[in-house]
C-alpha cells in the first residue's frame, strides 16, 4: 500500500503543473452545481488527487466494513450521516502521501457546520474555497434529468445526451435515489444553511463563480486563482462570461 502511494505520488508530481506549494482546493455548491465535472478536470490539469467525500463512504459501503454497513442504510433514507464519519474518511485520505505532496481538489466535505468546524481543527486549511453559485431551478432541473449506468456506475445528464447513447446503454439507466425532488429538497435547504456560515468562516479565499457558465469559462476561472494566488481582496467574483475578459471585485463592488 505505502509502495503504491508512493508510486503515484511521483507520477503525479513529475505531469504537475501547478505552482510549487501544493495547492488545497475546497469545492462548495448546491447539488447539480457541476461540483464533481470542475474537480475532476481541475485535479487532471494540476496533477492534484481529487477526493469525493461521498465515494469514500461508498468505497466503504462495496467493502462492507463497520462504518460502511452502519451508513448504507442512511443514504438510502437520505439521512446525515455522522460528522466524526465523514471527519474520519476525509482526514485518512487527505493525509496520505500522494495528497500531502500533490496538494487536493475536495468535494462534498464540509456540509454541515460541525464538519466545517471539523477541517479547521485538521489543519489543512484550504487555499482556495471555490464557491458556485445556482438557482434552484436550475438545480431541480438537472437532477430531473439524472440517470445512473447500473453497470458502469456512469451518471449522464439525458437533456439533450439520449440520442448521443448508444440503445443499450440507454435501456438500461436508472433514476437514482438521490436524485428525487425530495432528495434535492432537502440538500439544498441544507446548503443554504450552511453557506453563510462559510462565507465568514472563508471569505478571505473565496471564489464565487456562476455555476451556469460552460465549464470551460469555470475550469480557467479556477485555473487562474491557483495559478496566481496574490489577490488582495476579500472576495473574488469574475463577473464577465468570457474567461480572457474577466473583472476582479472585492465585496464592495470595486474594481481591482
Amino acid at each position: 500500500m505505502v509502495v503504491n502511494d508512493i508510486a503515484r505520488t511521483i507520477k503525479l508530481r513529475l505531469k504537475s503543473s501547478a505552482p510549487r506549494r501544493p495547492p488545497r482546493v475546497l469545492l462548495m455548491g448546491a447539488p447539480g452545481s457541476g461540483k464533481t465535472t470542475l474537480g475532476n478536470l481541475i485535479a487532471k490539469k494540476f496533477g492534484l488527487v481529487y477526493i469525493d467525500a461521498l465515494n469514500l463512504l461508498h468505497g466503504e459501503i462495496a467493502s462492507k466494513t463497520d462504518t460502511g454497513e452502519a451508513t448504507e442504510e442512511l443514504l438510502k433514507e437520505g439521512e446525515p450521516v455522522p460528522d466524526d464519519t465523514m471527519l474520519k474518511l476525509v482526514q485518512s485520505r487527505l493525509n496520505k502521501t500522494d495528497s500531502q505532496t500533490n496538494g487536493w481538489v475536495l468535494e462534498g466535505f464540509p456540509k454541515t457546520e460541525g464538519q466545517m468546524n471539523m477541517l479547521k481543527e485538521l489543519k489543512q486549511t484550504p487555499s482556495l474555497i471555490v464557491v458556485l453559485q445556482i438557482d434552484d431551478d436550475i438545480v431541480y432541473e438537472r437532477h430531473e434529468y439524472k440517470k445512473s449506468d447500473p453497470v458502469t456506475g456512469k451518471v449522464y445528464n439525458l437533456k439533450g445526451l439520449s440520442e448521443l447513447l448508444e440503445e443499450e446503454v440507454l435501456a438500461r439507466l436508472v433514476s437514482r435515489e438521490e436524485d428525487r425532488y425530495e432528495m434535492v429538497k432537502g440538500k439544498l435547504k441544507a446548503w443554504k444553511e450552511l453557506l453563510p456560515k462559510l462565507e465568514e468562516e472563508f471569505k478571505e479565499r473565496r471564489l464565487l463563480l456562476n455555476a451556469d457558465k460552460t465549464v470551460q469559462v469555470l475550469a480557467e476561472s479556477i485555473s487562474e486563482a491557483i495559478e496566481n494566488p496574490i489577490c488582495p481582496c476579500t472576495c473574488l467574483l469574475y463577473t464577465s462570461d468570457a474567461a480572457d475578459d474577466m473583472q476582479c471585485v472585492d465585496l464592495g463592488g470595486r474594481r481591482i
